[in-house]
């Protein structure tokens, strides 16, 4: 059985999504299992500090940091691929962010109510537009731009637009329609493409019954079988444990198939906003 006080993000709904044992692993076992996700090692750990190192300065940009200051950090940097990635980001970053009145709310948690559990998303930036618009920003720092339709499939996707309309007042002081949404995938590697996904109030419905679900089905779950897909494998760090192969899936075609920034995020470590 999951804990009480257990919460349900995008990540660990994906991970059930991918592979029922991978959540159990993870989430209700807790095993720590010394293996990598992708090779080569180091190049694997050198591109995540350089996501983690973009979405700093796009979190310091939004918060107020003077831009020559932020562009000189990124300039300086020993890898000349952030200072690359910080320019296209001063060109391409999404037009509403500048816009006037508006009202940007960088790392921010958001949490609500769903099938009596808690549903929690952590946000790279919200945008409150003066007209009760809001878009949500996501940064991507994928190698490639990943494919619209596997982006659009993710928990992600469903998850974040649900919890800002079932909790964005906490935040912004009034109610969010549906269709006053926008989710916005935006790519270093491509940012003059973004992927921009409109929402409404029949895909708010068709998201709640759809998450409502999932979380009872995994609440209720006794057993947490394997995934029958074994591509996903390739990438796990509990294959060997599973039996499902000893070495590590290359780098370039993990982030081909799947959302770099979205794994082994710390849920425990984040602060939030209470629903």
């Amino acid at each position: 059985m999951l804990p009480e006080n257990f919460q349900f993000t995008q990540s660990n709904l994906q991970d059930y999504l991918t592979c029922p044992r991978r959540f159990d692993l993870r989430y209700r076992q807790r095993l720590q299992w010394p293996a990598v996700q992708t090779a080569p090692v180091q190049e694997s750990e050198r591109r995540m500090k350089l996501g983690s190192d973009f979405h700093y300065l796009a979190h310091q940009h939004a918060l107020g940091m003077p831009m020559p200051a932020l562009t000189a950090l990124a300039e300086n940097d020993p890898s000349p691929e952030l200072g690359a990635m910080w320019h296209s980001y001063l060109a391409h970053r999404p037009a509403e962010l500048s816009a006037d009145g508006v009202r940007l709310f960088p790392e921010v948690t958001l949490a609500t109510a769903l099938n009596g559990w808690r549903l929690a998303a952590k946000f790279d930036l919200l945008a409150a537009q003066p007209d009760g618009r809001v878009l949500i920003v996501d940064w991507k720092t994928n190698l490639r731009r990943p494919r619209s339709d596997r982006l659009r499939a993710r928990a992600q996707s469903r998850v974040y637009p649900l919890v800002l309309a079932k909790a964005g007042a906490s935040l912004l002081g009034q109610s969010v329609p549906a269709d006053a949404i926008t989710l916005e995938y935006w790519f270093t590697a491509a940012p003059a493409d973004p992927e921009i996904i409109s929402y409404g109030a029949p895909q708010l419905a068709a998201d709640e019954s759809f998450l409502a679900n999932l979380i009872g089905q995994i609440a209720a779950a006794d057993t947490f079988p394997l995934t029958d897909d074994t591509r996903p494998c390739r990438f796990c760090a509990f294959r060997s444990f599973c039996e499902r192969g000893d070495v590590a899936g290359p780098l370039d075609e993990f982030e081909d198939d799947f959302a770099f920034d979205d794994f082994d995020l710390d849920w425990e470590q984040v602060s939030e906003i209470e629903f």
